[in-house]
């Protein structure tokens, strides 16, 4: 895996999966204190003309640090059941419907990592995977959530269900309230599908509820990573705050 810019690398280095880094001559200065921690762990570090950089990136951006280390690990789906038990009405996970841009994806787990997500659902397949563009979308916070590929969305979100979990499709039409009005006082599942595409209807069947953001300004939909940092942080504060009233 690589991990491009400093702050993908200060992430692998702080989880101990960074294990060679290359760092152009003009970048040493401002990153000191990444090479220096880096070296202190047994980190292989290259001082890097930026044109090397420029092709060992493969023309991605850099900001002239460039790390290389182990790959990206999945959580099982088993552990993301335990952690729901174990977590109970306060629970919170993040079931992704199709979202195939990495840049999306990135940003999406860079708010989960933000709420301390329990964990982020994503299908093995028609869904962007966490590669080296999600890692550097996140700002390096990728690895901060336990991120759970599974074969099946829908049979996934059943196996939720049953341990307990309410599952939240965000979706207008008809039937969807208003995500405000929604207290979220139980383990809590939230769907969000691909941009035009939305959910797809097997997934949408299977959710208890719908729940849609108000767009005053004549906006039809919010960009998929903006839906899910609002909804997210709307949790956080209705559960901050149970007994009063969150503004929007």
């Amino acid at each position: 895996m690589r991990y491009l810019g400093p702050h993908a690398c200060e992430e692998a280095l702080s989880r101990g999966e960074l294990h060679s880094l290359w760092v152009a001559p003009a970048a040493f200065g401002r990153v000191a204190k990444l090479v220096s921690e880096a070296r202190a762990a047994g980190v292989v570090v290259h001082r890097e003309p930026m044109e090397g950089l420029d092709r060992r990136s493969q023309g991605q951006r850099h900001q002239g640090v460039l790390g290389e280390g182990t790959a990206f690990a999945y959580t099982d789906f088993e552990d993301v059941v335990a952690r729901l038990k174990t977590k109970g009405d306060a629970a919170l996970v993040l079931a992704l419907d199709g979202v195939t841009d990495p840049h999306n994806l990135g940003a999406i787990l860079r708010s989960a990592a933000a709420v301390a997500v329990d964990g982020v659902l994503l299908p093995e397949r028609r869904s962007a995977q966490v590669n080296e563009t999600v890692i550097r979308a996140s700002a390096g916070t990728a690895g901060r959530v336990p991120v759970c590929r599974v074969v099946n969305l829908g049979r996934a979100l059943d196996d939720l269900k049953e341990v307990g979990a309410w599952i939240y499709g965000l979706a207008a039409g008809e039937g969807s309230r208003d995500y405000l009005d929604e207290p979220f006082d139980r383990a809590t599942v939230l769907v969000l599908g691909a941009e035009g595409e939305g959910l797809h209807l097997k997934i949408r069947e299977r959710c208890d509820g719908l729940l849609h953001i108000l767009m005053p300004g004549g906006i039809e939909s919010l960009n998929v990573s903006a839906a899910a940092a609002v909804t997210l942080f709307r949790v956080v504060a209705r559960r901050s705050h149970p007994t009063s009233e969150v503004s929007p």
